[in-house]
């Protein structure tokens, strides 16, 4: 008896609907869809539907406030957003907004039914910027993005849970803390931590080391290796120091902390679009790695990862790894691109300390990447230009603690920013 029941719901909602094509505008809505939502929201009269692989999500109005349902395509209601006003969030979760974000201004105010368990997600704007989290009952923070609200609102299911192929680009969220940095280190381009805490940091345009001391906050030591030049990344190996310039060339600093370091040069030939930006020490292969901010034309669609052996103290000829281009996501935000090949530019590179997990740093996209070693990109974080501004330098202490560093304007400081909280 039931069964016939439904499939006169189902006719029903035909009939009843059928005035209005926007209501079942997706003709292929499974029937067990449509006679869950006539089940759920018998008195809704017009719906937006929208199609995410097997998952199909319903928009609607109640009392004019947006409401969102997600159904897989057995009719089972996956989730359940409405908006509300902020006065009906719980006290638990306003004390913490006044707490963390109390320069912020509330936007929108989404309560989501999901298994039984509700959370609440509140938009957040200040200056331009958009960012907006979710919450449990209890006020603990659940996620946080910094994606524009455009994005996160018009995107299918924004406000629920996404299927499980589905993929997008995280937050990387807020620094635990930032140094600024000395005039010197304006143009900070490669950084590395050292064993005592330090980090031995290069910039753009001189031949030096330059020893930064967290503590003090200020450069304790000046390391000369070579003259003016385009230096981009920095590698430690044990007491040696490894210093890229723009074109692929390598300078080793042998004993780079004692009295008398002995430099060598290895000159590389790489071609001319190239512009190496990355540089980061495996030392399961012993070896460096370098990413090129440009590209290989021979290698159309992809980019590369180049090594250089340290026991033979020569170029591999071929890349150790291939980037497809194809599954990177074109920025929303970032300089205009010129090519293809500039949904991908490299400007630092580093290896987790406990896995081999490789980490992109994109400074013109404002991205960081997580990469396997066969060159798929298994995350995509998104990187808060306001702290930010040009993210050159990527290094990792052996906790796991992420450290960046940025240019500076004509007149800002470069910085770098510490980020406490495992990004794996």
């Amino acid at each position: 008896m039931k069964h016939t029941y439904l499939w006169a719901m189902v006719l029903v909602a035909g009939t009843t609907l059928s005035s209005c094509d926007q209501i079942w505008s997706a003709r292929n809505v499974p029937d067990a869809v449509k006679v869950k939502f006539v089940e759920s929201y018998p008195t809704i009269k017009q719906v937006d539907w929208e199609r995410l692989d097997s998952v199909y999500e319903a928009e609607f109005k109640i009392s004019g406030r947006e409401r969102k349902a997600l159904f897989r395509e057995d009719g089972t209601l996956i989730s359940y957003t409405e908006e509300i006003e902020e006065q009906y969030l719980p006290k638990t979760v306003v004390a913490q907004l006044q707490q963390e974000f109390d320069r912020y201004k509330i936007e929108e105010v989404h309560r989501v039914q999901e298994n039984n368990v509700t959370s609440f997600v509140v938009e957040l704007e200040k200056s331009g910027r958009d960012i907006w989290l979710r919450y449990n009952e209890a006020g603990e923070l659940m996620e946080k993005s910094a994606l524009p609200a455009s994005r996160i609102l018009n995107q299918s299911a924004s406000l629920l849970p996404l299927a499980d192929n589905e993929t997008t680009a995280d937050d990387l969220g807020m620094a635990d803390t930032r140094w600024e940095l000395p005039a010197e280190l304006r143009e900070v381009s490669g950084i590395s931590l050292l064993p005592d805490g330090t980090m031995a940091c290069v910039q753009d345009e001189e031949g030096k080391i330059f020893i930064y001391d967290l503590q003090q906050e200020a450069i304790t030591k000046e390391i000369p290796f070579a003259g003016p030049g385009d230096y981009e990344g920095i590698a430690i190996a044990g007491e040696n120091a490894y210093i890229v310039r723009s074109d692929g060339t390598l300078f080793e600093v042998a004993g780079f902390m004692g009295q008398k370091p002995n430099v060598k040069v290895y000159e590389a030939s790489f071609p001319a679009t190239i512009n190496i930006e990355g540089l980061a020490y495996d030392q399961e292969q012993n070896q460096l790695l370098l990413a090129p901010k440009g590209h290989d034309p021979k290698l159309k669609m992809q980019k590369a990862i180049y090594a250089f052996s340290l026991d033979s103290n020569k170029f591999q000829s071929e890349p150790v790894i291939n980037i497809s281009l194809e599954q990177v996501e074109p920025p929303k935000k970032g300089k205009k691109q010129k090519s293809d090949y500039d949904v991908l530019q490299p400007s630092s590179l580093e290896k987790h300390p406990s896995d081999n997990t490789l980490y992109l740093l994109d400074a013109v996209n404002n991205r960081l990447y997580a990469m396997t070693k066969d060159g798929k990109l298994s995350r995509t974080l998104e990187l808060d230009e306001s702290q930010l501004r040009q993210a050159e330098g990527l290094t990792f202490d052996q906790d796991g603690a992420m450290y960046i560093a940025s240019e500076g304007g004509k007149k800002g400081k470069g910085v770098i920013l510490k980020y406490t909280k495992s990004i794996n």
